[in-house]
C-alpha cells in the first residue's frame, strides 16, 4: 500500500487539493445557487409612464378656467412698463473668420 502511494504521490496530492477546494467553496458560499440574485418585479415601460404622465397633465390643464376679469381690474391697470427699446447695433464682417482685406465671396 506505502509503495502504491508512493507511486501516485502526485494523484494523490491533487484530489486532495480539489477535495480541500470543494469544502472551502461550499463553507465560504452556502446555498448551492438557489437564491436568485436578481428579483423579478413588474416595470412599466418607459413610454407608457410618460403617456400617463402626460395624460394626468393634461387633464389638470383641463379643469383651469382663465377668467378675462382681471384685465380691468384697477391693480392691473395700475402697472407699468419698464421695458427698453433696442437700439439696432451695426453689423459686424459676414465672415468673421476670413482674413482681413478678403471679399466676402472668396472662402479662405
Amino acid at each position: 500500500m506505502m509503495k502504491l502511494l508512493v507511486q501516485y504521490r502526485n494523484v494523490v496530492f491533487v484530489l486532495a487539493a480539489v477535495v480541500i477546494a470543494f469544502a472551502l467553496y461550499t463553507y465560504f458560499f452556502p446555498g448551492g445557487g438557489n437564491d436568485a440574485v436578481l428579483s423579478e418585479e413588474e416595470v412599466v415601460p418607459a413610454e407608457e409612464a410618460t403617456n400617463q404622465d402626460l395624460i394626468t397633465l393634461l387633464l389638470q390643464l383641463r379643469s383651469i378656467t382663465l377668467d378675462g376679469k382681471i384685465f380691468s381690474d384697477p391693480v392691473f391697470k395700475s402697472l407699468a412698463d419698464f421695458g427698453q427699446e433696442l437700439v439696432p447695433e451695426p453689423v459686424g464682417r459676414t465672415n468673421p473668420f476670413a482674413p482681413l482685406g478678403a471679399s466676402a465671396d472668396s472662402g479662405f
